[in-house]
């Protein structure tokens, strides 16, 4: 075997342990990064809950002051019928009397922005 032949068989050996060496060390470290990536996803998913648990309560505290607001809605839109329902009650009994109001709260109307001039 001449020195040529020697060194390409040397090289060969070298590269053939290298390369197992590597593998080795390539699944060596992806063991210990197994634990890593098991522990991030771990908490991904637990972040993920918790931010669903709070968007959940959000949502709930939403829909109820949503019910409270639609609530108070229907009780201002029944106290303005109401209202409206006796005013229209006090004309019809007192035509005069409220002709004298409406007439008076012109009049100081004009008089508040007549003034502004």
């Amino acid at each position: 075997m001449n020195a040529i032949e020697k060194a390409s068989s040397d090289l060969n050996g070298n590269t053939q342990d290298t390369r197992q060496d590597l593998h080795r060390t390539i699944d060596k470290v992806a063991d210990q990064a197994q634990p890593l990536v098991d522990k991030v996803a771990t908490r991904a998913h637990e972040g993920v809950d918790q931010v669903g648990e709070r968007i959940e309560k959000v949502s709930d505290s939403m829909s109820k002051a949503s019910e409270r607001l639609m609530a108070r809605g229907k009780q201002l839109g029944a106290a303005c019928q109401r209202a409206g329902e006796t005013g229209r009650d006090y004309v019809r009994e007192r035509p005069a009397v409220s002709l004298l109001i409406a007439a008076a709260a012109g009049y100081g109307l004009s008089k508040l922005l007549g003034s502004r001039k």
